[in-house]
């Protein structure tokens, strides 16, 4: 029972540590900004003449040392860029950390000769000292780390999720008396006594008892089973009515919930890979840096060899390093992902990642379940056929009886004797019965509402006649007698959400192929199917076969995005390239998927998917913007020292480098806020 003990415990995120390193705190961001405008303000005072305390302004020595203070604790705030940047070098594969590394490296190590050379008297190098430009660099590429650690906050596991359904602790019976264990001690062949509210810690048989058993986790029928002696029980689903004694045959990772929680935590395994828009812009990094820094070093000895200037020569080198940095770059992702979610959270669509913001625009598949997604997920009377009496009795009886019932079919019954202004009578006796469904007295008369086929038999075999029309419709059927006498039946099925045609048709235009799978009856699949308009459909498909539909339509080439609301879609979200879940879907359904439709609304998977759309575009853009204003600056400062006569203004260059570029990248992110979501794809 130890790999049962396993299946518990959360799987280890690889990831976890390399996340916890890479940390920014706002502490850090806080002190390195202030730090950085009192440097700014230091730069002030020297190329604008701006108010000062005089014995700093005068003595050049100690006011660079004043700049050295100041500038240590933002070097220490950001080692963390210079691990990464010079961790790319070493593995040949540099991006802008890399370019950035090296540029202040370079600058602070020149800033640093500078400073002793000013403390032996040398005042003119107190103007090569690069200290605040190399400050504010640090600064922005602090504030985009935060904001990309903000976004990549880790999210449940659905294993994890699926292992919580088995109970903590069995109670076993044990030579006539009963003990409360750990499921890890559990063996073959105990007697393991359920009762009503408790799941299942194993697969078995039932050795005795009768009890309504929610098996949605495996089926997606929210209508309880009825199981008696003999019947198979599976882990993981819930004894909702009366008590039962199971006999224990599979354990652990065997069970069908075990095997379950392993192909979940596969699915997840091959889901976790590297997003094509971040490779893509990874490649485009490692270009940029290399063409960049390759460029600044020709310069470098361009001027070298024509002016014969090392100190002019190293200037113009880290002119062009640090404006090469395209610190905006950072805020590409940050920015248009920011108002993505502003703009999915205003339609009612959660992303719970970047990765599901951008794999959504991709599908061409939309797999959808049926019941909870296209349907409303509980059953409604759909027909009431009375035999030698009026309707009005048959629903009378029935919700009198059925008020003291917490059925989900008597939940449809008084639900539609209150549409009806039918008000149910007092119930002298009442009695469920497991395995039929409920008895009781109104009015001295013996009354019944249970199963028809439990009913329907002997001299009344002939009213199951009038059932077979309903049941091939996937009707599920409540007989209801009268002093032992049949008085009509009550037909009950869930009904279609008003808005799940229209969501099919706007994922049909957007290119979308929709299939529809259930584990429903054929009839059942087949109505609802007809009536949307999907282009395939699927019925009896348990949970495991709808992940491997799902890997099938993947080895095939197509991309899919699953939609789901139940346990029994954990595997095949979890298969999916795109898992979504509506707001009212279970703890395991909600954890498994990516992206969460608030409004229960499919209308709504069509705007996540123009959403995502959107934001690519404006991602590739605002990179390219950032990148290209940066190269363009880079040559500019090739001829620097023609026209910068005071080095001191370098970091305000700088600054005002970088804030033009993030002010675009900025308004074009907010245009996704403003995308008309009418627009279909092209």
């Amino acid at each position: 029972m130890e790999d049962n003990v396993r299946i518990g415990t959360a799987a280890s995120n690889p990831t976890k540590k390399s996340a916890e390193k890479r940390a920014v705190t706002m502490g850090n961001i806080v002190g390195s900004i202030i730090l950085t405008v009192l440097l700014l303000y230091l730069a002030g005072v020297r190329a604008f003449v701006l108010p000062m305390i005089t014995f700093l302004k005068d003595d050049v020595a100690i006011m660079s040392l004043v700049r050295l203070a100041l500038f240590i604790p933002i070097l220490f705030f950001g080692k963390e860029i210079f691990l990464r940047g010079f961790g790319r070098l070493a593995k040949f594969s540099p991006n802008i950390d890399s370019l950035v590394a090296v540029a202040i490296t370079l600058a602070t190590a020149t800033s640093f000769y500078s400073l002793v050379m000013v403390i032996i008297s040398r005042e003119e190098y107190a103007d090569r000292i690069h200290f605040e430009a190399c400050a504010v660099i640090i600064s922005f590429m602090l504030v985009t780390d935060y904001l990309e650690e903000r976004m990549n906050k880790s999210r449940g596991s659905t294993a994890e999720k699926l292992s919580e359904l088995f109970p903590k602790n069995a109670t076993v019976s044990r030579n006539n008396l009963e003990y409360s264990v750990p499921i890890s001690e559990l063996t073959i062949g105990d007697l393991i006594l359920v009762k009503p509210g408790e799941s299942f810690p194993c697969d078995g048989t039932v050795v005795s008892g009768r009890a309504g058993v929610d098996e949605s986790l495996l089926t997606g029928d929210t209508i309880p089973a009825e199981k008696n002696a003999g019947d198979k029980i599976s882990a993981g689903t819930v004894c909702r009515s009366g008590f039962i004694t199971i006999q224990a045959e599979v354990l652990g990772e065997e069970t069908s919930l075990g095997k379950m929680i392993i192909a979940a935590r596969n699915a997840e395994a091959v889901r976790k890979k590297d997003s094509a828009i971040y490779a893509h812009l990874q490649r485009s990094e490692r270009l940029y840096s290399l063409c960049a820094t390759g460029v600044a070093v020709l310069v470098f000895f361009i001027w070298l060899m024509a002016s014969k200037d090392l100190g002019t020569s190293l200037e113009v080198l880290e002119r062009m390093l640090l404006t090469a940095c395209p610190c905006a770059v950072g805020f590409a992702i940050p920015f248009a992902v920011n108002a993505a979610v502003s703009r999915g959270e205003r339609e009612g669509v959660i992303y719970k990642s970047p990765s599901a913001l951008e794999k959504i625009e991709s599908i061409n598949t939309v797999v959808m379940d049926k019941t909870g997604v296209l349907t409303v997920g509980k059953p409604f009377v759909t027909d009431v056929i009375p035999f030698g009496t009026d309707a009005v009795e048959v629903v009378l009886i029935a919700s009198s009886l059925e008020s003291h019932s917490t059925h989900p079919i008597a939940s449809a019954v008084l639900d539609y004797a209150k549409k009806n202004d039918i008000e149910p009578m007092d119930c002298d006796v009442f009695e469920s019965v497991e395995g039929f469904g409920v008895k009781g007295v109104i009015e001295e008369d013996s009354v019944s509402v249970g199963r028809a086929d439990a009913i329907f038999i002997n001299e009344f075999e002939g009213y199951a006649t009038v059932c077979q029309p309903l049941s091939d419709e996937g009707k599920t059927i409540a007989a209801v007698t009268k002093n032992g006498s049949p008085i009509g039946v009550i037909a009950f099925q869930d009904k279609l959400k008003p808005t799940s045609k229209a969501g099919v048709e706007r994922l049909a235009k957007l290119g979308l192929r929709t299939i529809m799978v259930t584990g429903d009856s054929q009839g059942t699949g087949e109505s609802i199917a007809q009536e949307i308009g999907v282009f395939d459909h699927a019925e009896n498909v348990s949970p495991s076969k709808k992940a491997d539909m799902i890997r099938k339509l993947r080895y095939g080439g197509r991309t899919v995005a699953m939609i789901g609301d139940s346990s029994n879609d954990a595997l095949a979200l979890a298969a999916a390239d795109v898992a979504i879940s509506m707001k009212d879907a279970s703890d395991v359904a909600f954890e498994a998927s990516e992206i969460i439709l608030l409004k229960n609304d499919l209308r709504d998977a069509s705007s996540a998917v123009r959403i995502s759309s959107e934001t690519k575009k404006t991602i590739s853009s605002n990179f390219l913007f950032g990148m290209v204003f940066n190269a363009v600056m880079v040559p500019i400062m090739a001829f620097s020292p023609f026209f910068i006569q005071n080095p001191t203004i370098d970091a305000f260059i700088c600054l005002i480098t970088l804030a033009v570029s993030t002010a675009a990248v900025l308004i074009s992110s907010v245009r996704i806020k403003k995308m008309d979501l009418t627009v279909t794809k092209e």
